[in-house]
């Protein structure tokens, strides 16, 4: 790709993941607004997110048959003006959907979720394409959403200081400008096309179906603990402003150890797995240590500094199986983004149907059992590659 176009088709795919940051998380940020302006419940609450997560499963699925076989800027301009249509919709809800605001805020949030899905798999596949020295990689682009997560809780905390959350669609209105953004970007750029070498049924080894594992419980330990932050800290502080707060300090948390785990990476020029089965373990024993301390602080401060760990592992599941199954086309990102979004989905109904049974530590203290199980496929993947250093390379050569 000429260096030009790989600055351009760069700054897409980072434009992109702001814009996935705000769909995946803006919700979750307005957690505690609802509860107090709707009466939400933490059940209802869980399957909004679950919702959500669900609308991109289902987008994951679509591309599994049709990111080899389209243009990518055209399935990324679709998603884009999809995205800005849903926060639209989103936004203006507390003028047209009085009447019924819980099941309205859902369809808002499949629309754009389903966009958001579609646009973050084919931009991941470009992305992926890109030297790393020209912002490629799937753990830069996750460190990039990390740190787009801390400007989105920074936002909303300045806005709702102004206005005050009661004017929470407002902001939403204004952040349906950054999908907007992405589709300008997206006009007047072109992404490579993937294309698929490998038969799908020749990378269905064990090494794949072990990432697929990897992607699930590393995904779905990030957003149990990134979805319950808001309410967490709410609950320690007592005020919306705490729960803002929460949710930038863990992504903050979320972008400091994407940074070190991309350095790491580039260094010896190849995902780090045992960096990532260490992480997955941190993350277990900071669910653990969130659920049990008797002190409310100390507790939020450990399921804060969980993002340090736990955001990693995806993406880093992602690049291994991406570079032990190279050649493998678009379908394997599309299929590995999928298994993320079932844990996404998953994971946090049964968290919120805990919380609301028990409560937010109990939830935390029996799905800290998600991370260790992230940290046991991620070893049993570290095994193999020492087992089969050239399986990839003689895959990517074979013609059957």
């Amino acid at each position: 790709m000429h260096k030009g176009n790989g600055v351009k088709t760069s700054l897409v795919c980072h434009a992109g993941v702001v814009n996935q940051a705000i769909i995946t998380n803006v919700t979750a940020i307005l957690f505690v607004p609802f509860m107090r302006l709707y009466g939400f419940t933490y059940v209802q609450l869980g399957f909004l997110t679950a919702a959500g997560f669900a609308a991109q499963l289902c987008a994951d699925f679509l591309l599994l048959f049709f990111i080899d076989r389209f243009s990518p800027r055209l399935l990324a301009c679709i998603a884009a003006v999809l995205s800005c249509t849903g926060l639209i919709f989103y936004g203006i809800l507390p003028y047209v959907c009085t009447d019924s605001m819980y099941f309205s805020i859902i369809a808002a949030t499949i629309l754009f979720a389903f966009a958001g899905g579609m646009l973050e798999v084919v931009l991941s596949n470009a992305a992926e394409a890109l030297p790393k020295s020209e912002g490629g990689g799937l753990c830069l682009l996750h460190t990039i959403y990390a740190w787009a997560q801390v400007g989105l809780a920074l936002f909303l905390l300045g806005f709702f200081s102004v206005f005050g959350s009661v004017s929470w669609n407002s902001a939403v209105l204004i952040l349906a400008i950054v999908p907007a953004f992405v589709l300008v970007l997206l006009i007047r750029t072109d992404l490579p096309k993937t294309e698929k070498h490998v038969p799908v049924r020749s990378a269905f080894h064990p090494f794949y179906l072990l990432s697929i594992l990897a992607v699930f419980f590393g995904y779905g330990a990030e957003v149990v603990m990134n979805q319950w932050i808001s309410s967490f800290a709410a609950s320690t502080f007592g005020a919306e402003t705490g729960a803002a707060v929460g949710c930038a300090l863990f992504a903050a948390c979320l972008g400091v150890g994407g940074t070190l785990y991309v350095f790491a990476e580039r260094r010896k020029n190849k995902p780090p797995i045992p960096m990532l089965i260490g992480s997955a373990l941190a993350a277990c024993a900071m669910y653990l240590l969130a659920a049990l301390v008797d002190v409310p602080m100390l507790g939020l401060v450990f399921a804060i500094l969980c993002g340090a760990f736990v955001g990693v592992l995806s993406p880093g599941a992602m690049s291994a199986a991406a570079d032990f199954l190279p050649k493998s086309g678009g379908w394997m990102l599309a299929s590995l983004a999928l298994s993320q979004d079932i844990g996404a989905a998953v994971l946090p109904a049964v968290s919120g149907a805990i919380t609301q049974a028990q409560s937010m530590r109990a939830a935390f203290f029996v799905l800290s059992s998600v991370p260790f199980a992230a940290a046991v496929c991620l070893f049993s993947m570290l095994m193999m590659r020492r087992k089969n250093q050239d399986f990839g390379a003689s895959l990517g050569k074979n013609k059957n």
